[in-house]
Formats: C-alpha cells, structure tokens, sequence
C-alpha cells in the first residue's frame, strides 16, 4: 500500500501537464495573536480532474516545542471523489497516514496501511474544498483525514460551522465565494487562518 501511495503522491505532484488550469491561496496561521505558520492550498484542474494540494506548516512553542506539518493531496473526478491522502507529522513523526479510494461500490479509507472503514455514499464536498468553495447548500463534509462525515451549518451570510465527529468545531468565513478567515479547532491546536 505505501508504494502505492507514493506513486499516488508522484503522479499527483508531477503527472499534471502544462494545460492545466490552477488556483492557489496563503494563509497565516495566528494562535494567540501570534504568527506560528503558513497554509499553502492549490487547485489544479486537468480535463475532468480536480487535484487539490493543501500543507500546513505550524512551528511554535505552547509548554513545549510543536511542530506540525499536515499534508493533503485530494482528486475529485466528475464531481466526485477520487482518492484522498492525508499525512501529519507532529514534532517530526507521523501522527497521521490515511488514503480513501474510490471502488465501484463506494470507498475504502486506510489509515496506516490497514482498512479501517467503507462509505457506501457518493462523496463530493470535503474539508480540501473549504479553502476553495463556499459550502452553500451543503449539510456534510467528508474529513480526508478521519475517513468519516462532518456536519455543516450556516451559521449567518457566508458564515459556517463544521463540526467533527468528536464534537470539535471549526467556523469559516467567506466573502465572494472566497475563504477570508477560519477559526480550526484541529485537535492537536486550536488556530485561525487568515488569507493574505
């Protein structure tokens, strides 16, 4: 499985071609009124592909030294998804590993080489397309990293709630179709995202 997930990654980073059409967003990362890293997210899109390339690098100190590196590389094919890998490295080593991939039944999520859960239900909003697209009219988002759906609620005008399956919350804001500003509750730390 990880030598097809390196291939994955391979194919993703390197196979795009010279057409494709590409959108890219940065965003600081504030805890506390405090700068502590930076969110790359870029979407290509290549014929009827949709890759989207998200890191997030964190660095800062609260008690102790933390470093975090997420990493998610997602494709959507005719609106729907196609695979999704999601690596985490915390303070160097790797707190998170796990792939969803598409079959002709629905989708097998893996998490450190092993199957872990099955969707049986067309998957075609997840937590990559938060930094792209507002989620009008849309109730759930699928989490690349937990295998599983989060719920969505408007909260005001381009304003929106997600929360995990363990409770968690996370608000995004958007102004003309765009995120501005987010305040993610990851589990590891709580941060805001602002678009530069």
């Amino acid at each position: 499985m990880k030598n097809f997930l390196l291939l994955f990654y391979l194919l993703v980073t390197f196979g795009t071609n010279a057409l494709a059409q590409e959108e890219r967003h940065v965003f600081n990362i504030i805890h506390k009124g405090k700068n502590i890293g930076t969110l790359y997210a870029k979407k290509e899109q290549v014929g009827p592909k949709i890759i989207y390339s998200n890191r997030t690098e964190i660095d800062t100190r609260i008690i102790t030294k933390i470093e975090v590196d997420y990493n998610y590389k997602v494709v959507y094919e005719n609106g729907e998804l196609s695979h999704a890998y999601a690596l985490i490295l915390f303070n160097g080593k790797e707190k998170t590993n796990t792939y969803t991939d598409k079959n002709n039944k629905g989708y097998i999520f893996y998490e450190d080489d092993e199957e872990e859960n099955r969707i049986y239900e067309p998957i075609t909003y997840g937590t990559v397309n938060l930094m792209f697209e507002e989620p009008e009219n849309v109730k759930k988002v699928y989490a690349e990293e937990h295998g599983c759906f989060h719920t969505l609620k408007k909260l005001s005008a381009h304003t929106y709630e997600k929360t995990s399956h363990k409770g968690k919350t996370s608000i995004y804001k958007y102004k003309d179709g765009a995120l501005v500003e987010a305040e993610i509750d990851a589990g590891l730390i709580s941060f805001e995202i602002v678009a530069r």
